[in-house]
């Protein structure tokens, strides 16, 4: 699975920026990061383990057993590429729950066996990692801890390249699962309120009525 050129680019710098945002870095350090993130970007692996429609299915059926908002929030970020702001907006929740749902989808799609693997471990905390540098609430100094983290361990750099190209092999799940659109709708959270304002009044009239 190849990114278009197009693609490589604004994911680059979509992660670059939030990486860089609130904090002056020197010349070279910017020359590294940008180095890094373009070799994550552009070089990761696709794993042979399975093939495209299994590996698509496979993941189908965990983002299925997902609650409703949950997939929602994933859907509106992998298929419509919405800022952790546009779905906070639309859905009428923070920021924090934005990102809350986005770690538990892609917590939810790692393999269930080896619980207990260091590598997978690794994964899941690169995975938090690539959630939360997208979220608003990413401060300058978890950016710092953040590039710290991965100057710790060459398993870290290689466990969030995996991440992102994980991303990208959830597309085809997501197009399955939000064929329909289902999840660019505003909840209807007052439906609820109109009938139990029906029924009041409803009793009110009744009320009057035998009064």
């Amino acid at each position: 699975m190849q990114l278009s050129k197009t693609d490589t680019f604004s994911k680059k710098f979509r992660i670059h920026d939030v990486v860089f945002r609130d904090r002056r870095y020197s010349n070279s350090e910017q020359d590294a990061m940008t180095q890094l993130l373009d070799s994550l970007i552009t070089n990761s692996p696709v794993s042979p383990a399975l093939g495209a429609s299994a590996e698509t299915d496979l993941y189908r059926r965990r983002l299925q057993r997902l609650p409703r908002r949950v997939l929602q929030v994933f859907l509106l970020s992998r298929l419509d590429d919405f800022s952790y702001t546009d779905i906070a907006q639309l859905l009428d929740v923070d920021a924090a729950t934005v990102e809350r749902c986005m770690t538990a989808a892609l917590e939810r799609c790692v393999s269930e066996s080896a619980e207990h693997d260091p590598a997978r471990a690794i994964l899941l905390q690169a995975l938090r990692w690539y959630v939360h540098l997208q979220s608003p609430q990413a401060t300058a100094s978890q950016r710092i801890e953040f590039r710290h983290w991965l100057d710790a361990d060459p398993r870290h750099l290689a466990a969030f390249q995996n991440s992102e190209q994980f991303w990208r092999t959830l597309q085809g799940p997501a197009e399955i699962l939000g064929a329909s659109g289902w999840h660019r709708r505003k909840p209807r959270v007052y439906f609820g309120w109109v009938l139990v304002t029906m029924l009041l009044c409803g009793l009110l009239v009744t009320a009057e009525a035998y009064s």
